[in-house]
Order: structure tokens, then sequence, then C-alpha cells
């Protein structure tokens, strides 16, 4: 028995009269709490199920109402009872008990085994739970007992084991009686395996809408902003009626008595949210949930759980793959919780789920199929602290140096990136000047923002992955100076987030500051310093200044060839690059040779499916486009485009190009109206990716009004 727990015989001192150091007990359903005025939103099939099982007893087992502190469970098993008496269809007796504390749950078994006419003696006896569980049995009136608040199941074990059916709760033989239990506990084996459970979630948009809609009418605002106020509330229903309660007054009020940052709108409320600053006791039922949780499982054998939890927290309310950000290896980096191994960590978070603070999400339909949980929005907003902050950011540089990650470029690794990027990015507001981090953690974090940054380009977000740059630079710059080789990497980023959105001019500058600083600080010959005369060289191409281009090309090759051969990946970037210049300066059949070997190559060695495979292959259909080979090149083009949008999307800039090149193929081939349609639709995808001011989406309204399109 767990120390400090009351035995049998210790229950007795309830079977007499209540006194000041004896808890006061009643069996009533708190019928009062019940407000007419508001209806239970959302929740009409589980009320139905619970009025039949009041009404026509619950078979013998244990019917448990499972949810988070707030989602309404008493409230369902409360109407039920209250709809069932106004239908004059309710139970001979409804006794309801408070389970949150041991001695008045005691006091009330105590209490419930008198009125179903136990004795003196039997009150007193060590089998008194048996006793009970024998009249209860043997009732012919029909009954329910309701255990609300029942999250601590172990209280319920009294004289033996809940689960195994011999506890303070068993299965029973009355086929009038029914048993309801209200508990944050969703772990079906702590009940016992006759139990039923009802899991009662959140709201759906619709229903958290109307929920607030109920407390202040139109008045609060439109029917669309009560529901982004609702979904931001997590369709908690104590959140929402709190939210709509609180507007319901200030809506009220005189004018005179608003401050001005007072929320008097479903909007206003929202934004109060977003920037921290919501009324004060707005959260003040989910922060008491969130206290009540943590003591449990800090007696259940986690002291960790508040810490464990104020990371979870400091992450962005996304999907969190526990398996990439949670593992041993990566809580190593977190000072504090370098001791904590993976069995203990696992079944905190299995708790954590059972408790309704996390909800395990399903896996998703590509590989690697991780899995991933979510933090409830509200327990999220009330347990950010700033060590918390500190410890996700160790954890998300811990879990990107895994060779299991792979780089952001990499389309095989997207999926992964996929589920890491919003928390690299969200954590991304702690590493600038602002907040309370020091040197090492601003600086890590700046390592985890730009490998993010890098996704975002992957996928063609030019102009977000820029302002994430411009983040990590400010930080580099501040900490490392601006010749650092690490502020050079971001500042290379940077001009090729630059050229992607065609701003040339700056690409170009901030190539040549990187080249001209590479070359002095670590030699022509090092990676970085040709990789930056390499993008400079690319940036002049498309400058139209072929010549210079040409001589920088000719330059990195030769030493890419002595360096690493000539198959290597660098060389064949180089020798691609050097083709694309001889394709634009209109020596198209050198271009062609060169890229059949290298679109060989990188078949040979990457496959077809490989974004640099496409590029190579691309390249191709253009120069045999421009000999006049267009049925062959609209056959590459297709083939490319197939490959592309399944790779990188049907809107990324290189499927668009793509399209581009296939539309204009398919012109010269005669195909007027097919060729305008693609186009059209082209232009339209362009202006809402890259802008209607970027030159590629310049260069198809070109194209359209040379066709008359436009």
């Amino acid at each position: 028995m767990a120390a400090g727990r009351l035995n049998v015989t210790q229950m007795v001192v309830a079977a007499g009269p209540a006194t000041l150091d004896r808890p006061w007990v009643t069996l009533a359903a708190p019928t009062g709490e019940r407000d007419p005025l508001f209806p239970v939103r959302g929740r009409d099939a589980l009320l139905e199920d619970v009025m039949r099982i009041c009404a026509d007893g619950g078979g013998g087992r244990l019917h448990v109402l499972q949810g988070f502190g707030g989602s309404g469970k008493t409230s369902v098993v409360l109407e039920a009872v209250i709809r069932l008496q106004e239908q004059r269809a309710a139970p001979e007796q409804v006794w309801w008990l408070d389970a949150r504390r041991e001695p008045s749950l005691i006091a009330g078994f105590t209490a419930l085994a008198r009125k179903v006419g136990l004795r003196a003696h039997e009150l007193r006896s060590e089998d008194m739970a048996d006793a009970l569980w024998g009249r209860l049995a043997a009732l012919a009136s029909r009954w329910v007992l309701v255990l609300d608040s029942a999250d601590e199941p172990a209280l319920l074990d009294g004289p033996g084991r809940l689960s195994s059916g011999t506890g303070w709760l068993r299965p029973h033989a009355a086929p009038e009686g029914a048993v309801i239990v209200t508990t944050r506990r969703s772990a079906a084996g702590e009940w016992g395996g006759q139990a039923v459970l009802h899991a009662v979630g959140p709201l759906s948009v619709a229903d958290a809408g109307d929920v607030l809609f109920d407390h202040t009418g139109p008045a609060g605002g439109t029917r669309r902003q009560a529901e982004a106020l609702g979904r931001r509330l997590g369709g908690l229903p104590l959140a929402l009626r709190m939210a709509g309660s609180y507007l319901a007054e200030v809506i009220g009020m005189p004018e005179a008595f608003h401050d001005p940052d007072t929320p008097v709108s479903f909007a206003d409320y929202l934004r109060a949210l977003e920037r921290g600053g919501a009324p004060a006791g707005a959260l003040q039922a989910v922060t008491e949930t969130k206290r009540l949780s943590v003591e449990l499982m800090e007696r259940r054998g986690f002291p960790l759980a508040g810490r464990l939890l104020g990371m979870l927290a400091a992450f962005a309310d996304a999907p969190i793959p526990p398996t990439l950000l949670l593992r041993p290896s990566a809580l190593s980096c977190a000072r504090g919780l370098e001791d904590l191994d993976g069995p203990t960590l696992w079944r905190m978070l299995k708790e954590f789920t059972a408790l309704g603070i996390l909800d395990q999400l399903p896996a998703s339909e590509q590989p690697p199929r991780l899995l991933t949980v979510r933090l409830h929005p509200l327990i999220r907003d009330v347990s950010q602290e700033a060590q918390g902050v500190g410890d996700a950011i160790a954890l998300m540089a811990c879990a990107v140096a895994l060779d299991e990650i792979g780089l952001p470029e990499e389309p095989a690794a997207w999926p992964v990136w996929e589920l890491l990027s919003p928390h690299a990015l969200y954590l991304a507001r702690h590493v600038t000047a602002g907040s309370q981090l020091g040197a090492e953690a601003r600086l890590s974090g700046a390592e985890t923002v730009e490998l993010a940054a890098r996704y975002l380009q992957a996928l063609g977000l030019f102009q977000q992955a820029c302002q994430e740059y411009e983040t990590v630079l400010a930080v580099r710059r501040r900490y490392l100076g601006d010749d650092h080789p690490d502020t050079l990497s971001i500042r290379h980023n940077l001009a090729s987030a630059h050229h992607d959105l065609g701003d040339l001019p700056r690409a170009r500058a901030g190539y040549e500051a990187v080249w001209s600083l590479r070359t002095r600080t670590q030699g022509e010959d090092h990676l970085h310093a040709l990789l930056a005369r390499h993008e400079l060289a690319r940036v002049l191409h498309d400058l139209g200044l072929l010549e210079e281009a040409q001589a920088h090309h000719r330059k990195v090759l030769t030493q890419e060839q002595r360096l690493h051969g000539d198959e290597h990946p660098r060389t064949m970037a180089s020798r691609h690059e050097l083709a694309r210049v001889l394709h634009d300066a209109g020596q198209l059949g050198p271009a062609r040779s060169e890229y059949e070997a290298i679109f060989a190559a990188r078949l040979r060695t990457l496959g077809a499916q490989h974004p640099r495979t496409l590029t190579a292959q691309h390249n191709l259909a253009c120069v045999l486009d421009d000999l006049g080979q267009h049925g062959a090149a609209c056959t590459e083009f297709e083939t490319v485009l197939a490959g592309r949008s399944a790779v990188l999307g049907l809107k990324h800039p290189r499927t668009l190009n793509t399209q581009v090149r296939l539309a204009r193929t398919l012109h010269a081939q005669g195909g007027i109206a097919q060729a305008g349609e693609l186009m059209q639709a082209v232009w339209r995808m362009s202006g809402e990716v890259l802008g209607p001011e970027h030159p590629d989406t310049v260069r198809i309204s070109l194209f359209l009004q040379r066709w008359g399109l436009v």
C-alpha cells in the first residue's frame, strides 16, 4: 500500500457523524452548476449515450468519460441527469461522489454504504467494499453512481485493485445500475477490461463559435471571428465559457470603464491571446489543470515533468516528432534533462497523453511515417518559460545534427524537415537581441534557423528564406564578426536567395564579397571559395555578361577537375553551368553534347527523379527546342514536368519554368490553344508564388502579350 494511503480500518472514521476534522460530504448531484441559459454544445451523441446508460443501466460495466480538464465531461453527465429528471425518466437514486481527494472519496463511499443499508458492524468491517457492491447488486430500483474528477485512478484501488475489479469501483451484476466516471486519464488498462471509455474531445470550430455566441451574441463580432477565437482556444468548453463570459461583461459595461487594451470583441480577444496579453482570468482554469497534472506526475515518480512540459511548450504550435526531438541522445544537450533514459521519457509522454495534455497524432502517409504529438494549445500558453526555450533550442541543435535527418536540399529529407522547420523558425524569434538567451544559445539557435531557411529555399519559398537568413546574419555579425566563416556562409546563402528572387545586383555584390573574403582567408582552392565563385559566375550569366561568366566557370572547372576528378558532383555542376553559357552564346552543338554527358552521368549516379538530374534533362530539352527539334524537346519537357511536379510540386519555380518551356514548344509545333492555356495558368501561379514583379513572371507576361493573350 502506498505511503500515506488510508487502510480499510481507518476508513471507518467516516462512518460516524461528521465533525470539524472530518470531511462533510453530499451524494447529491450538483444540479445548481447547470446554467439553463447556456446549452451544452457539440455533445449531442455523447449526451444520448449517457442518458441511455442512466435510464437503462450500464450493463454491469464502468462507463468512463475521458477528456482534457475543462472539456465538459461533468457538464455532459449533469445535463443527462437533469434532462432525465425533466422527462420524468430519471433513476430513483443518483449518487454523485467527488473523487478528487482521498478523504472525501472514502467519506463518500461510506455515506453511500450507509444509504444502501449497510449496518454499523458492516461499515466497520475490512470487507466493507465487498458488502457495498453486494448490496448495490441486490437493489431492485434503478440507480446511477457518478464518480466525478477521478483523475488519479489509484485512489479507487481501495482494498484491492481497480483494474482487477476488486477496488472501490468494480464490474457489477445489477441490471438496473449504472456507474459513470469522469476523468482526465485515458489509459484503458487502469480502469479494467470491463470499462467502456467515451472520449470527450475538443469542440468543432462551429460548435466553439456557438458557445461564444451564446454569451455575447453578434455584439462580440462575426461568426467567422468567433470561430477563429474558438479554434485558438483549442475548442475547450471551459476556456470558451470563460472567454465568452468575460466579453459579455465588458461589452455590457460603460465604455468609460474600458482600458485602452481591454478586449471587447472576438477579434480583440484573439489578438490579446497571440501577444500573451489575455485577460487575467482567461487561462486560470487551464493553469490549474496544468499544475495538478504536473503534481500528479511528480507523485507518480516523474520529478522532471514540469521541466519537460516547459520545454515542449517552447516549440511551435505544430506536430512535434518525439523520436527526433526528444530522444535521450538529444536530451543530453539540455542541462538538467540529460539523466532521462528512453523508457522513462516514453512513460512521461504516455502520462502526458493519458492526461490529455498531449495528443498523439496519426503518422503521415509518406515515409518515414514518424510518430508525432501535439501539445494542447492552452497548456502551451500557460507553460512557456525562459528555461524551456533554452532547452528547446539545445534539443533542436542536437536533432538537426543527426545523420539520419538529411540535408534540407535533398527531397528525401523533406518529410522530416516539414516537421522540424516550424519549430526551428518559431524559435528564431528568441535568437534576436530582444530575448534573454546567452550568446551560445543564440548562435546554436541561429544554426538551426539557417537549416530551416535552406529548406524553405529548396521548396521555392525564396522571400521567406531571405527573411530568415537576415535574422541569422544579424546574430552572427554581432557575435562572430563579418569575416567569420559561419558569417560568410550565411552571407553566401543570402546572396543565393537574392538570386532566386531575381535581385541580380544584390546577388552579385553578395557573392563578390564572399568570394573575395574566402579567397583571402582560406585560399582560392577552398571548397567555399570555389562555390562562391561558381555562384558569382551564374549571376554574371543571368546579367548577360557571358564572356565574364565563361571565364569564371572555366577557371572553377579546371580547379574542380584537378581537386576532385571529372565526375565529382561539383565538377559536374561546373560543366553544367559552362554548358549553359555555351547554349546562350549560340554554341548549340557543344552545349548539347555537354548536356547529354551530364544528364547521363547524373542519371547513373543520382537517379531519374533527383532534382539535379531533372535540371540537366530540362536544359537538354531547351537546346533541342532551340535546334528546332520540337517533338523531341516536347517529350523531354513532359518527362521533366512529371518528375518536377512529383518531387518539387506543381508550383515550385523550377516546375513553373519547365511549364513555360513546354508551352513555348507546343506553340512552336502549332498547338496555339493548348500553349496559351498552359502559359496563362503558369502566369497566374508565378504571380502567386514569385510575385508580379519577379523577372520570371514578367517574362511570362511578355510571351502572352506576344501571343495576343493579354
